[in-house]
């Protein structure tokens, strides 16, 4: 009962330290797409979502009782960490060894980071591109806070070292005041050969900073007559920590381009503009795939109101007949049919159709494919 309590209490605080705030986690899955290869220029259309989307991981703690102890990893309660610096990278074999209850009131960030990982891989192998930047955007928040020192420690709020407070003062309220300062550039991808590896690596050493930052908490209130609230307190602390921050806020935005690039390559390298396929392929399924550009208008980077919808028809749905009748439709976000594209029999093979949005209005519409053993949905963002 003491340890449920204890971990529903987690949870709780949990609520209320979100990594980097709203402000720190936009700028970082902002700049990710800065650190993407020219291989993967087709894909840095991803920032406008990767950064509106930035903190959708922080915003469904309060419908999820699971989804807060993503967020961190209270480290340095591990008896194996405080003797070596090191624990097992497998969540089974750090459970064997401490057991589920006190694995997963510590914290699981380490293992969710890695599962996400697995996700977009996964999105990717299926050209499941909607599916692959909605499991990036969840990426970028858990690196966002594995690159927070203070998401990997049991003193997480200072409450250990009378510092109470210092973890919003630092991640939230200074960058909100000094995050104009924080800027860098990208350059050259790294391809991860061991993701576990990797993701554990810059949790040890982002750990390292766990005691800079509350040394810098407590010269900044000396300094500020004990008014952590002040603006001289503030102004002491950005000073003092500004150029670890920025290097901070760097590698979380690399390591989050590093591990997409990684998902991306482990997939096979996927190509995103459906006109990468071969019309003459024979297709063995039904599919639709996901429209190229998306999003697409004049606000985005292709500057086109049209978009391209691709779908193929199987084989086997025409073995007893030439054709198969295909019903193509656009729908508003209310449900409202907007446009019928495709509405007649076709035999098997790979289409496209050109979709102008033209005279819309800006939002988000849908799109879907029906035959008579096939019917599939997906989503476009059209901005003006």
């Amino acid at each position: 009962m003491k340890n449920k309590l204890f971990g529903i209490i987690l949870v709780f605080i949990s609520f209320f330290f979100f990594g980097w705030g709203y402000v720190g986690h936009n700028k970082i899955s902002s700049n990710a797409t800065n650190f993407f290869p020219q291989e993967m220029n087709d894909f840095l259309y991803w920032k406008v979502y990767l950064t509106a989307h930035a903190s959708d991981a922080d915003s469904r703690k309060g419908d999820d009782p699971t989804e807060g102890y993503k967020h961190y990893i209270d480290i340095d309660n591990y008896s194996i960490f405080l003797s070596s610096g090191r624990i097992p990278t497998t969540m089974d074999s750090i459970i064997t060894m401490y057991g589920l209850s006190f694995v997963n009131n510590q914290g699981i960030l380490p293992w969710s980071t890695i599962s996400t990982v697995d996700s977009i891989t996964s999105a990717f192998s299926i050209r499941d591109f909607e599916k692959a930047l909605f499991y990036a955007a969840d990426l970028g928040h858990y690196v966002g806070d594995g690159n927070m020192p203070l998401h990997i420690t049991k003193n997480y709020n200072g409450q250990l070292s009378g510092q109470n407070g210092v973890h919003s003062r630092y991640e939230s309220t200074m960058i909100g005041k000094y995050s104009e300062q924080i800027n860098y550039s990208g350059d050259s991808i790294q391809y991860i050969n061991n993701v576990p590896k990797y993701i554990f690596q810059y949790l040890y050493q982002n750990y390292a900073y766990v005691d800079t930052i509350l040394i810098a908490d407590k010269n900044a209130k000396s300094f500020a007559n004990g008014n952590t609230s002040s603006d001289l307190y503030y102004q002491k602390l950005w000073e003092l920590t500004k150029n670890y921050t920025i290097i901070l806020f760097r590698n979380a935005s690399k390591t989050i381009a590093n591990l997409i690039y990684t998902a991306w390559v482990n997939a096979g390298s996927p190509e995103l503009n459906p006109s990468a396929i071969n019309d003459n392929t024979k297709i063995k399924d039904f599919y639709l795939w996901q429209n190229y550009p998306n999003p697409f208008g004049k606000t985005t980077p292709s500057g086109n109101h049209t978009t391209s919808i691709r779908y193929s028809i199987s084989e086997a749905s025409t073995l007893n007949a030439t054709s198969t009748n295909i019903s193509l439709k656009v729908y508003d976000i209310l449900g409202r049919e907007v446009e019928t594209l495709v509405n007649k029999n076709q035999s098997a093979g790979n289409y496209k159709v050109n979709f102008s949005a033209n005279n819309l209005p800006a939002g988000i519409y849908f799109y879907t494919l029906i035959s008579d053993k096939f019917v599939a949905t997906k989503k476009f963002i059209y901005l003006k």
